[in-house]
Order: C-alpha cells, then sequence, then structure tokens
C-alpha cells in the first residue's frame, strides 16, 4: 500500500478571468501578469512538497502555471492530459458572464436539482467531464502505483475541479458547490493506493480544501477573482 498526496490545482488569473468572460475549453489563453504572479506563488507554496509527477490539462494557462510549480523540482518532467481540460461552455465560451447568464444560469439550476446531463447548446455536461476526469485519474493512480509515487500534482480549471472533488471527495455531484476556488488555490486530498484502482471504491480524503494562504500578499487575491462557475 502506498499512501499519496495529490494537489489538484486551479491555474493562475487570464486575461478572460479579469474581465469576466466565461472561460470555458474554447479560450485557450496564456496567464496575466496577475496569474504569473500567483503561479509563481503557487510554486513556492509547493516548494518544500517532495513531488514526484507533474500534470496538467492540455490548456495553456493550466500548463504555464506547473512550469512555475515545476521549476522548483529538479528532475522533474511535465505530463499533459487534455482530458483534464475545463468544461466546454458552448456558444457561450467566451462571453461576459452577464450575457451568458439567461444561458448559464438554467443549467446550473438543472445541475443543481440533480440533472448532471444538462448543458448549454454546444457545451459539456457534468457527467460528459466527470467521465473524462475520472478516466484521467484512474490513468493517473496506474502510474502512480506502477512507479511507486506519493505526491503529485496536477494543474487543471475551476468547474472540473468542482466536479472531480465532489466525484472522489464525496462521491455525490450534488456537492460540487462546496468546493471553492480562486485563481491558484489547491486542493490537498490524500488515497491509500492498493490493488485495483477503483475510485469508486478508493477512499479520499480531503486534508485542506481551497488552500489560498500563499495568495493573501498579493494585491490580486480579491472576490472578483473567484469564479462562480
Amino acid at each position: 500500500m502506498v499512501q499519496v498526496n495529490l494537489f489538484f490545482a486551479r491555474h493562475g488569473q487570464t486575461d478572460a478571468n479579469a474581465q469576466q468572460l466565461l472561460q470555458g475549453s474554447g479560450l485557450n489563453g496564456p496567464l496575466s501578469t496577475v496569474g504569473r504572479q500567483q503561479a509563481a506563488a503557487l510554486g513556492t507554496a509547493l516548494r518544500s512538497e517532495d513531488l514526484d509527477m507533474v500534470v496538467a490539462s492540455g490548456m495553456e494557462r493550466a500548463m504555464e502555471t506547473a512550469r512555475h510549480v515545476l521549476s522548483h523540482h529538479q528532475g522533474l518532467t511535465m505530463s499533459t492530459d487534455p482530458r483534464l481540460n475545463e468544461i466546454s461552455w458552448g456558444k457561450m465560451d467566451g462571453a461576459s458572464f452577464k450575457t451568458a447568464d439567461p444561458f448559464l444560469a438554467p443549467v446550473v439550476s438543472r445541475w443543481d436539482s440533480g440533472d448532471f446531463d444538462a448543458k448549454i447548446e454546444g457545451g459539456e455536461s457534468i457527467n460528459d467531464c466527470r467521465r473524462r476526469l475520472l478516466a484521467a485519474v484512474t490513468d493517473i493512480l496506474k502510474e502512480v502505483k506502477e512507479k511507486g509515487h506519493k505526491n503529485v500534482f496536477v494543474c487543471m480549471h475551476g468547474r472540473v475541479l468542482r466536479v472531480l472533488m465532489a466525484a472522489l471527495v464525496d462521491k455525490d455531484m450534488k456537492r460540487m458547490n462546496r468546493f471553492t476556488h480562486t485563481n491558484c488555490c489547491y486542493h490537498h486530498i490524500r488515497v491509500d493506493v492498493v490493488g485495483d484502482i477503483d475510485l469508486d471504491e478508493m477512499v479520499f480524503e480531503a486534508v485542506r480544501i481551497d488552500v489560498r494562504d500563499h495568495l493573501k500578499s498579493l494585491e490580486v487575491n480579491r472576490p472578483e477573482t473567484v469564479d462562480s462557475v
């Protein structure tokens, strides 16, 4: 048995975040100046963790954030997995929150009531995201087991972080909203890896949720940087 620490982080701020745009997988911009400061702070916060593995989604903002973490851990390389990409908001990807709200609010309301197949036209549902995220985490844990890794950093996105944490920790998608986040926060969870990798049977312990202590000294740690989606 190996006890594994998983650090699931959200990427740093982008211009789309600052402009209050609905940023799904259809937008692939880099970090803003503020986002790079946040990512540097995240890297410093995790430099004492003896990371064995660094994984990012296939999106530039996540990869750029992960590189800041990677810079403190010599000898490691970063792998990427598009299954960790942000949810697609379909025809509303890139729209302002104000413009998107008439389309987004009814879908979020249906999620809150338990309809996880609801989606914006052309976009993804919670169930769509859940399937690909759990497949990605299963493969990560298979590699962890094979190589004896103990500490893994994964950089991803706001909505899919909610989905993944609810699926792993609570085994209940209705609990998504309790997993708050801001740019470059992270969740620390722990799991014992033994036998076959069966996420439904594994117990994922939330050690710390929405850790953002490392952002307190930054001007950018303000309410408007926190996404509601």
